[in-house]
């Protein structure tokens, strides 16, 4: 195993130690310590080539499947280290772009609540090209997730990587345990294993969009709110789940249920992910038309099977329940009227519905006004 202090040595002493890339300026931070990150398997190093910023990754333990993940980028025999003063070796790197921006786990750090929404939202975009791919990650999670300046978000360390190429062989590694489902073992290899990383980081973010104290209660330093370990009775996904059905977000809602699916592979997460991220459908003259799937409800052509129990649109609005609580939504499905403790609700007519809270029969208008029921 090479350490970090003998790659050091070396990259800031480049002169005839590399094959092909020649000089090597190792980047320096305001303090003048080198910038590098190291982590179980690699240190990166942040380095001028040729005058553009680089990230030169020298390798303490070599994954299997470098070359067919980075192709060219990786460099056989560029490197020579010295064991001590008068021994060393040929070593392999891979040069690859810099990143510019802040690792999704710092910006997490600092976020208030629309910090945490820009976040969501961008994190879901990028969440959703990599469900619709073939390849995946393999150890997604904050720290291998950079927020560049424009707000996108950009995966780096790349070393557990599935191609299709790779199809029925064994993972090099399972991942940050803080992200991945405890079932995962090195025969999950596959495009699907970035499923659960993506649906737990999602929630949480959008979680703490709402309600951003949830980072005080749950924490977010060993894992992002939910304990991947105790999924079945862990009190921060019912906190989650809770929030999002108070809230009548039924697309977060369904996605944080997927967490408890008992399985690492959500085969219904790339097609949520793909909703969350499309622009609202244009909504014709006529009302959006009622339809069950798999024993939930959704509205054709706009909002897919989402709820437990839904109405026909009436004046606009349908009757939905998420969970145990009732909403009224427009026909793009957004909420427009929450009904939090009522057990049953009927569709709107000349203005008004009525509802039935803690056994009294009540009315509400489209304003989301309870008031006494007229006869």
């Amino acid at each position: 195993m090479i350490t970090l202090g003998q790659y050091l040595f070396t990259i800031r002493n480049s002169a005839g130690l590399t094959r092909t890339l020649g000089r090597i300026d190792l980047c320096r931070d305001a303090d003048g310590r080198p910038c590098f990150t190291a982590g179980n398997s690699a240190v990166v190093f942040r380095i001028r080539h040729r005058g553009r910023t680089c990230a030169l990754r020298c390798y303490t333990h070599p994954p299997r499947h470098l070359a067919e993940i980075y192709g060219e980028r990786l460099l056989r025999n560029e490197l020579y280290v010295y064991r001590d003063a008068a021994h060393g070796e040929w070593t392999d790197v891979v040069l690859d772009e810099w990143i510019e921006g802040d690792t999704l786990h710092d910006r997490i750090a600092a976020a208030d609540a629309a910090e945490f929404a820009r976040l969501a939202a961008s994190f879901d975009r990028m969440a959703a090209e990599l469900a619709a791919s073939e390849c995946a990650h393999g150890d997604l999670k904050p720290e291998n997730i950079v927020v560049t300046p424009d707000g996108t978000m950009r995966t780096i360390d790349r070393d557990a990587m599935y191609l299709p190429s790779m199809a029925h062989r064994e993972s090099p590694e399972l991942g940050t345990a803080a992200f991945q489902h405890p079932a995962r073992t090195a025969s999950d290899f596959d495009a699907r294993i970035d499923d659960f990383p993506a649906a737990l980081i999602s929630t949480a973010l959008h979680a703490l969009a709402l309600e951003p104290g949830l980072r005080e209660r749950y924490g977010v330093h060993d894992t992002l709110l939910i304990d991947p370990q105790r999924l079945d009775a862990d009190p921060a996904l019912d906190a989650i789940l809770a929030l999002f059905e108070r809230q009548g977000d039924a697309l977060r809602y369904r996605i944080a249920r997927l967490l408890r699916a008992g399985t690492l592979r959500l085969p219904r997460l790339a097609a949520l992910l793909d909703h969350a991220v499309r622009p609202p459908r244009h909504v014709g003259p006529e009302p959006p038309e009622l339809y069950e799937s798999q024993g939930l409800w959704g509205y054709r052509p706009t909002i897919p099977p989402l709820y437990d129990c839904g109405f026909e649109f009436t004046e606009g609005l349908a009757a939905v329940r998420l969970g145990r609580t009732w909403h009224y939504i427009d026909a793009e499905g957004r909420t427009a009227i929450r009904c939090p403790g009522c057990e049953a609700v009927k569709p709107f007519r000349n203005g008004r519905a009525v509802v039935l809270r803690d056994g009294v029969r009540r009315s509400v208008g489209r304003d989301g006004k309870f008031g006494e029921l007229e006869y």
